[in-house]
C-alpha cells in the first residue's frame, strides 16, 4: 500500500513540476501554496502573477468508451460521501496535463463553469457518451478511494467559448 501511495504522490508531483516548468519558461512568477490549509480547502496549488492555478494529472487519450482526448471533472469521492474538487475549487485556471507531457490550461470562468454544469445535468453519461461517467480508484488520505469523474472531450469543448490554451510537448532529438 505504501508503494502505491508514494507512486500516486509521485504522479501528482510530476504534474506540478510540469506546471512549474511552464511558469518558469514563460517568466510567470509563482508561489507554491499546496501545503497551506487555506488554499487546500479551496483547491488551489499556485498563486501566480497571472492568477491562481489548480494542477491535475488527468488529461487523457481515451482507451475505453468514446475515443478522443478528454479530461476528467471530479464530481464525488467514495460515492457521494464527499464532493469532488469541481464543487469547491476557486482556482482561476485549471492546468490539466498528461503522462506524456501534453496538456491544457482552462480559464475557470463562467463560460467554463456553465458548460460543465450543463453537461453534469444534461450530458450523455453512457459508456460511449460525450460525458461518460467513470469510477476510478485513487490513493488519497493514505488509502484507496473511489472517485466519480465525468469526461469532457476536447473536440466538443473546442466548439464553445471556453478559453483553452493547448500545451504540446515538443520531441527533442
Amino acid at each position: 500500500m505504501a508503494h502505491q501511495f508514494n507512486k500516486s504522490k509521485g504522479t501528482g508531483r510530476e504534474a506540478e513540476e510540469a506546471a512549474e516548468h511552464y511558469f518558469i519558461k514563460r517568466k510567470i512568477k509563482y508561489t507554491d501554496v499546496r501545503d497551506d490549509q487555506y488554499y487546500r480547502k479551496i483547491d488551489i496549488d499556485y498563486l501566480t502573477d497571472m492568477g491562481t492555478f489548480e494542477v491535475k494529472r488527468n488529461y487523457h487519450d481515451a482507451e475505453y468508451g468514446r475515443k478522443g482526448l478528454f479530461f476528467w471533472i471530479e464530481l464525488e469521492l467514495d460515492y457521494k460521501e464527499k464532493s469532488g474538487w469541481w464543487y469547491f475549487t476557486e482556482a482561476e485556471y485549471l492546468f490539466f496535463n498528461s503522462f506524456n507531457g501534453n496538456g491544457i490550461i482552462i480559464k475557470n470562468d463562467s463560460a467554463f463553469k456553465d458548460y460543465v454544469n450543463h453537461k453534469i445535468e444534461f450530458g450523455d453519461h453512457a459508456k460511449y457518451g460525450e460525458n461518460r461517467i467513470d469510477i476510478i480508484q485513487d490513493e488519497r488520505f493514505n488509502r484507496f478511494i473511489d472517485v466519480k469523474c465525468m469526461r469532457i472531450y476536447m473536440d466538443k469543448i473546442k466548439e464553445t467559448d471556453v478559453n483553452i490554451t493547448k500545451l504540446v510537448k515538443r520531441k527533442t532529438k
